[in-house]
């Protein structure tokens, strides 16, 4: 029985060893092909490409390579060009060269290292490539038959001339239909707020259940910390009078709304791409309007008022502190939906000026929609 649960365990942890192994040598060996491909001195060409082929197997890139290198020396690439278009890296590459062309580039490589055999898009290497192809498809000394010259448009990055020549219509969008979805993950957003806090300790709540709403500046998802930045307001919806003393006198009043500026931090525990969840916990100082204000500043006598005069209110002041629990779903492009679950901290009574006990639990649920 034990066995059992051993081999898959085993399996996996190879399997990821294997995937270390190959991206670790990939690097390694990218940093000898440079100066190679710069001086056209291929001694250690092919005994670089077997340590790649041997911890990763054979792809796009080596094959590449070796056609490249056959191609410089004017020997025959019939035999490697019919297989690198058998095994369609062709498309591979044409997926390659429309990748790279995106903002988002570093991302859609971090999300889909695999599928871009551990080579980094717009890696030097590819720059290489791309200038030696060129070089030959302009050198008056090579003398490159149809094959070797469409196969030099598809390294030159020429990708129209590559596909006439193939006599194919238009490049199959297959490989970039299988490829993995574009997360955006470099980029940060905004993040719209919407839900019901309510109170979860107290037999007579000041505050009952009230819609929340919330805007917040999100950083990027790129990072395994979220910050967001902003501000949240609770309609304080069929709420109970409370008593505030301002100055000598004491104000029964009642609260339209509350106001929170602050922010949060999360760590993410799970990043699936199209799932992340992280807890966070947050910090805000809040204030409670109670609808007392006075004008300070001029006098009573009309003679000397000038108009002037500031409005001060006179509000409940004090601190959230919240810790919740957020799951979001990427929908498209840079657009997550998601739920979020929390606990809220209000210590109302702090303020000094508030006669009335207020409770300080509560607890949201938040739908949001980041873009």
């Amino acid at each position: 029985m034990l066995q059992a649960f051993t081999l898959p365990l085993y399996s996996e942890a190879k399997a990821t060893e294997d995937w270390q192994d190959c991206e670790q040598i990939t690097k390694i060996a990218l940093e000898k092909l440079i100066p190679i491909l710069q001086k056209n001195d291929f001694t250690n060409l092919e005994s670089t490409l077997a340590t790649i082929q041997g911890t990763c197997g054979e792809n796009e890139f080596t094959q590449r390579m070796r056609i490249l290198r056959a191609l410089i020396e004017k020997k025959s690439t019939g035999a490697l060009i019919a297989d690198y278009l058998a095994k369609n890296y062709h498309e591979v590459l044409v997926m390659r060269w429309d990748y790279a062309l995106e903002q988002e580039y570093r991302s859609i490589y971090q999300n889909n290292k695999a599928d871009f055999n551990y080579i980094p898009l717009r890696h030097p290497i590819d720059s290489l490539v791309k200038l030696k192809a060129t070089a030959l498809l302009n050198s008056t000394s090579y003398n490159l038959t149809e094959q070797e010259e469409d196969i030099a448009f598809l390294f030159a990055d020429h990708i129209d001339e590559f596909y006439q020549a193939y006599e194919e219509p238009a490049p199959k969008q297959t490989p970039r239909a299988s490829a993995a979805p574009v997360y955006y993950e470099d980029r940060s957003g905004i993040t719209l707020y919407a839900g019901v806090e309510f109170p979860i300790t107290g037999s007579s709540p000041v505050f009952k259940a009230s819609p929340v709403f919330g805007v917040m500046y999100s950083s990027k998802l790129s990072s395994p910390f979220l910050y967001e930045l902003g501000a949240k307001i609770r309609v304080n919806s069929n709420d109970r009078d409370f008593e505030y003393l301002l100055y000598d006198a004491v104000e029964v009043v009642n609260s339209s709304a509350s106001l929170a500026l602050g922010g949060s931090v999360g760590y993410k525990l799970l990043d699936a791409g199209s799932f992340i969840l992280y807890p966070k916990v947050g910090l805000f100082w809040e204030t409670t309007g109670t609808g007392l204000t006075e004008t300070t500043g001029y006098y009573e006598d009309p003679y000397y008022y000038d108009g002037g005069g500031n409005v001060r209110f006179h509000n409940v002041n004090t601190m959230r502190t919240s810790l919740a629990l957020s799951i979001m779903r990427h929908l498209s492009m840079k657009k997550y939906i998601g739920l979020e679950l929390a606990y809220h901290y209000i210590p109302y009574n702090w303020d000094n000026n508030l006669l009335t006990s207020i409770q300080p639990n509560y607890a949201s649920a938040q739908l949001f929609f980041r873009f």
